[in-house]
């Protein structure tokens, strides 16, 4: 038959006095191992704060200032324009582009890859001579300056990514 307990929730006092004695024990651990990390930490910030409010009294509060050009502040368009079909790849004054006009744009390096695998095989009379003609053909491309596509450059170049993304036409 079944009995009735005398004992709260059915869990024995001895088990609480156990686990009050478990939770003072490991209390008293990290209490000794703690180093005051969080007390240096607050002192720290403390004498930070002190240090700003004598600067500020010292110097007064700090000044903001416009540096920005005579341009940058007035305004871009004075015309209503409508946000849901404006295009998406303009800077908002309805200029299309990413660089702007007045943007001085240098020109770009050359740069020549060397065949390093190439280059370990070759004697040092061999690889002086390489690099030399590499070094030739750097300045060449230097003097001829940027290459740009022709038109029928582009449209062969958007036929053939068409192509690979399984597109019928381009875009």
């Amino acid at each position: 038959m079944a009995r009735k307990s005398t004992q709260f929730l059915g869990i024995d006092p001895k088990m609480y006095r156990h686990f009050a004695a478990l939770t003072l024990g490991i209390s008293c651990t990290v209490s000794l191992f703690a180093d005051g990390e969080a007390q240096q930490a607050m002192a720290q910030s403390q004498k930070q704060a002190e240090l700003k409010r004598a600067e500020r009294q010292k110097f007064g509060s700090t000044k903001l200032a416009d540096h920005r050009s005579d341009e940058a502040k007035r305004p871009r368009s004075s015309g209503y324009r409508d946000g849901l079909d404006a295009p998406m790849d303009t800077g908002g004054d309805g200029v299309g582009g990413i660089i702007p006009a007045n943007m001085a744009v240098g020109a770009a390096p050359v740069i020549v890859e060397i065949d390093q695998a190439a280059l370990a095989r070759m004697t040092p009379q061999q690889r002086a001579a390489y690099l030399k003609v590499l070094e030739t053909e750097r300045r060449k491309r230097m003097a001829q300056g940027p290459v740009v596509p022709t038109q029928a450059q582009i449209e062969a170049l958007a036929a053939d990514s068409a192509l690979r993304s399984g597109s019928e036409s381009i875009d």
